[in-house]
This record gives C-alpha cells, sequence and structure tokens, in this order.
C-alpha cells in the first residue's frame, strides 16, 4: 500500500507542479512585459521591476494553485487510466475509495498552503507592493527626465522641462514645470507653471520617497489665455515628483488583515473574507470532482474529458466571483454568500463519484 501511496502521491505532485508552473510563467511574464513598458516610458523605476514582479509571486499562487492541482489531477490519474495502470492497480486490490482518500490527503495539504497565502501572506506582501510602486513611480520620473526636451506624466497632466543637468539628483538648471488638476477633466481649467534657475531631488525621512527642491523662481496659477492669475515669487519651493494615486477598492481590501475582515460588518469586507476562504475551498472540492473526471477508456485518450472538466472549473469559479460581488452589494447575505456555490459543486463531486464507483447502482438494487 505504501509504495502505490508513494507512487500514486508522486505522479499527481509532479503534474501539479508542473502545470502551475507553466501557468504561473505565463502570466508572470505578462506582468512583467507591462511593467517593462513601465520603465520605459518612464513610469517605473527599472531598478524596481524586478521586486514589483517578485511580490506578485504570492497573490498569483494564490489563484492559480486551485486550477493547477484540478488539471494535475485530470492528466495524473487520465495517464494512469489511459495506461491501463488503474485497471492493475484494481485487480490488485486498491479500491476507488482508497484513490478518493489519498487525492483529498495530497489536497488539504495544498488547500492548506493556499490559505496561508490567501489569509496572511497576501495581505502582508500587497502592502509592501504597493510602497515598492509608489516608490519606483517616483524614481521613474526622476531617473526619466533629459535635458531640453519636454516631458509629459500623469497621463499627460504634467508637463517637465529642464534646460540642463550637470548632476541629475543634485543640480538640475533652468526648471518648467506646467500642472493640470489631476481631480479634472474639462480642457478650460486652471493650470499651473512653475519655473526655477536651479533644483535638486530629496528624500523624506519618513517615506523615503523623493521630491524636487525648486530655487529661485515663480509660480503662476490661472486659466490658459486669461489675465486674471496669480503669481507667487519664491526662494525655495518643494513639490513630490508624481502625485499619490488613490487605491482601488480592490487594492484596498487586499491590504486589510483576515482578522479585521472577519470582524467587520461591511458587506464588502464579508465579501473579501469569503473570497479568502474560497480559494483553499475551491482546492479540495475540485480534487473531489477530477478524480471521476478523469476516468477514461484507454482507446479514447488520456485527455477525452477535459473540455468538459474546464467547462465546470469555469462555471465554478465564475459562480463564487459573481457571489462574491453580490454579496459586496448586499444584494445576498453574508450568511449565505459564495458557500451556496461551494455547496453546490460539493454535491457535484458527490454525485460523479457516486455514478463512477457504482454506488447509484447498488442503492437502486436495495431499493
Amino acid at each position: 500500500m505504501r509504495i502505490i501511496a508513494r507512487y500514486i502521491t508522486k505522479e499527481v505532485f509532479w503534474a501539479f507542479i508542473v502545470i502551475t508552473a507553466i501557468l504561473f510563467l505565463i502570466i508572470l511574464s505578462n506582468r512583467f512585459a507591462a511593467s517593462l513598458a513601465k520603465a520605459a516610458t518612464g513610469e517605473l523605476s527599472m531598478g524596481l521591476v524586478f521586486k514589483i514582479v517578485g511580490l506578485y509571486t504570492p497573490e498569483l499562487l494564490s489563484y492559480l494553485i486551485p486550477l493547477g492541482l484540478f488539471m494535475g489531477l485530470l492528466f495524473a490519474f487520465g495517464r494512469l487510466y489511459a495506461d491501463s495502470e488503474m485497471a492493475v492497480l484494481s485487480a490488485c486490490g486498491i479500491s476507488f475509495r482508497y484513490i478518493i482518500q489519498l487525492t483529498l490527503v495530497f489536497a488539504l495539504f495544498v488547500a492548506s498552503l493556499t490559505m496561508l497565502l490567501t489569509v496572511w501572506v497576501v495581505p502582508k506582501i500587497s502592502a509592501l507592493r504597493e510602497q515598492a510602486i509608489s516608490e519606483g513611480e517616483s524614481f521613474g520620473v526622476m531617473q526619466s527626465l533629459l535635458p531640453q526636451r519636454f516631458q509629459t506624466f500623469a497621463g499627460g497632466k504634467l508637463v517637465f522641462y529642464l534646460e540642463d543637468a550637470p548632476n541629475k539628483e543634485d543640480n538640475l538648471k533652468g526648471i518648467f514645470i506646467a500642472e493640470r488638476p489631476t481631480n479634472v477633466s474639462n480642457a478650460i481649467d486652471s493650470w499651473t507653471l512653475i519655473t526655477a534657475e536651479d533644483a535638486h531631488f530629496k528624500r523624506d525621512e519618513k517615506t523615503n520617497q523623493p521630491y524636487i527642491v525648486l530655487k529661485n523662481g515663480y509660480r503662476y496659477q490661472g486659466l490658459p489665455g486669461a489675465a486674471d492669475y496669480k503669481m507667487v515669487r519664491f526662494k525655495e519651493y518643494g513639490r513630490a515628483i508624481s502625485e499619490s494615486k488613490d487605491l482601488t477598492e480592490s487594492d484596498t481590501l487586499r491590504l486589510k488583515s483576515t482578522a479585521f475582515l472577519l470582524k467587520s460588518h461591511n458587506p464588502i469586507d464579508t465579501a473579501e473574507f469569503q473570497w479568502r476562504l474560497s480559494l483553499p475551498l475551491s482546492v479540495l472540492i475540485l480534487a473531489l470532482i477530477a478524480v471521476p473526471l478523469a476516468r477514461v477508456r484507454p482507446r479514447y485518450g488520456r485527455f477525452a474529458k477535459f473540455l468538459p472538466a474546464i467547462a465546470i472549473y469555469i462555471i465554478y469559479y465564475n459562480l463564487f466571483t459573481v457571489s462574491k460581488r453580490w454579496v459586496a452589494a448586499g444584494v445576498l447575505p453574508g450568511v449565505i454568500g459564495v458557500w451556496w456555490v461551494h455547496g453546490l459543486f460539493f454535491l457535484v463531486g458527490l454525485g460523479l463519484i457516486a455514478k463512477d464507483s457504482g454506488w447509484h447502482l447498488r442503492f437502486k438494487a436495495r431499493t
């Protein structure tokens, strides 16, 4: 029994690792390409690209592990059935119940790892990632400044020009800044123009964020083409390099601790809490579904039921994603939440197991 358990576990483990790694590399490469594009346009520091992409790893894994295990089970058991190894194991006394038990033990380990990521690691890493992105955007602007060239930032709402830069951090000459308010979209709204003879960069002692210090200049504010404007002369004026971005609702939720979400009565927080528990719970339910779906006849090949299995996964994932939104919007009570979706597919898994093991036939014979 132990030899067979190790053999089956090894097959499932390597299929799970390989498929998860492939999915992870595909999605991570897309994230890496997006970060490189930001670095090329000066929106992000090149030195922080790998750090920021690396900080996305726990979150990506928390999404990919359930799918990776589901597909890994389909591939591993599909090969065993296609090569008639399952028939040999059955002839040697290995029951279908034992295969289910062995799979659920492995799935429980994977679900525990997923729960560790969603409940504790991802909120911690998300805070570090947002800090690194904010820092990287500021440094990216600083490093991308070129003399005698107009450069736009913040979606065209900030225009920067400097005549000379003998030392990019400590000595800038002939500064011109044109800034449009970031909270308006109307083209006739006022602009702010800043000119200065010299400038240099400093870092905030608390946040370590760089900002520019302008010296001996003027600040104008008013409507373009109008004579009504304000002018202020200054000897020294400091401003942030890039405006701080407001975090989206999903980003803000990721930063909240699981303990806070558990105590909160806000429907949005409740939906996020249920989402963090849904991913590890889906590992167990998908494992329950995958084992009977992986059974194929040798002449049909190991991929015979692959498309139906993927369709089940898509429906399952979309249903508890929609349910999460319903809970956040207050349409669905938190008590019901996303749990009805997990309960429904748990019953689907039990039904597939009953059909595959012949339990339904024995039940009919008794009745």
